[in-house]
């Protein structure tokens, strides 16, 4: 639970600038669209930094790594209640991201270190609730303090949390090993191998997917739906509650029936909440029923997906898990890059037919990352 932590500081961390929107707008005067530069650039800042982080600090204890991110992201956070204009937050988020590249690859090559392979699935599982969690507590609670105080003070309350967790694991977190040798040369292979390629390339869509709609979920809530700006906080609670469900069940089908065939289902799943709420009108019932479709079907993929991951070569499971990670928030980057870039040319409407397009190359390259790495096994010492 105090890896599991950790997440959901680098979740809430990353998102709560969504749950923010109309605060941070209206205290910085910029348009509503541009707070999704800010997760932009958190987004940008850790899939930069994860995979070099492998490597810079490959010979250190891997809880001091993870530890060191965790204070640093508390700065990052005081930093950012103090700035006095929207490039000076700018900059704190992208502090934000460097210091949580730290964090999350540490959470889950630690996690799934501590169990053994039959219950990888949960392990993983608990470990990244933490991120779905975030969605479910820190994210609309992040939306409710802000209709009772300042972004600023939600800021700093966030710092204080950050710190507690790295107290949480320094106490309860006996792991102190440091993980294998890593070189620049070894994530040059990573990237340049069918098998782990197409592997991370299936998360950076994933995420793309879902954030070309969720990085301005608020506005687009509020044009298509007619949904008050106070009442953001029920989607989001709504998002995160199934989100949790979703990765509960996620860790224990991918132990029973194995990571590919949860994967595949959760893209369906995903691709059909995404057609919902694109197709349906301004009816505010349907528009919740299809919040639950995508938020439990998306966050089911992250469980599995690092289980595939973390076993394509275990001696490298931290940097693979890494650029997971930096997969992820690239895919969050650049999904938040669509999703300014759509809103402000044509509109909200059409941002989940979007994110409907992406997720079918999505499927697309998972089905192929499948193949490569059955083929793999019956290989030896093939590149995949």
């Amino acid at each position: 639970m105090s890896l599991s932590s950790a997440y959901f500081m680098v979740g809430t961390s990353s998102l709560s600038v969504i749950a923010l929107t109309w605060q941070i707008s209206g205290g910085l005067q910029v348009p509503p669209s541009d707070i999704a530069f800010l997760v932009t650039v958190f987004a940008l800042a850790f899939a930069i930094a994860a995979p070099l982080t492998q490597v810079i600090f490959s010979g250190f204890a891997r809880i001091k790594i993870l530890c060191t991110g965790l204070g640093l992201l508390a700065l990052a956070l005081v930093l950012g209640a103090a700035s006095t204009s929207y490039e000076m937050l700018f900059i704190s988020r992208g502090l934000m991201g460097l210091s949580a590249a730290a964090i999350s690859p540490m959470c889950s090559a630690i996690g799934a270190g501590l169990a053994p392979p039959e219950q990888q699935g949960r392990a993983m599982g608990i470990v990244f609730a933490g991120l779905t969690f975030a969605s479910v507590l820190g994210t609309p609670i992040s939306a409710y303090l802000g209709t009772l105080m300042s972004w600023r003070l939600v800021h700093l309350l966030l710092a204080l949390v950050a710190l507690s967790s790295m107290a949480s694991i320094l106490y309860f977190v006996k792991d102190r090993q440091a993980g294998a040798p890593i070189r620049f040369s070894h994530i040059v292979e990573a990237l340049t191998r069918v098998r782990s390629s197409f592997a991370v390339f299936t998360t950076f869509l994933q995420m793309t997917a879902i954030f070309s709609t969720y990085a301005l979920i608020a506005p687009f809530m509020s044009h298509k739906f007619g949904l008050a700006e106070d009442l953001i906080a029920l989607v989001l609670l709504a998002y995160g509650i199934n989100g949790v469900l979703g990765n509960v069940f996620a860790g224990r089908l991918s132990d029973r029936f194995g990571p590919d065939r949860v994967i595949f289902i959760t893209l369906i799943g995903l691709g059909a909440g995404f057609l919902m709420i694109w197709a349906i009108g301004p009816n505010l019932w349907l528009a919740f029923f299809a919040i639950v479709i995508w938020s439990a079907f998306g966050m089911m993929f992250h469980s599995p997906q690092q289980q595939r991951i973390a076993n394509i070569d275990p001696e490298r499971r931290s940097l693979l898990l890494a650029l997971n990670a930096a997969a992820l928030y690239l895919g969050i980057s650049v999904g938040s890059w669509i999703s300014n870039f759509v809103s402000v040319r044509w509109g909200y409407d059409d941002l989940p037919l979007v994110s409907l397009g992406v997720l079918a190359g999505c499927a697309l390259i998972f089905i192929t990352s499948v193949v490569a790495m059955r083929q793999g096994k019956h290989t030896t010492g093939g590149q995949g």
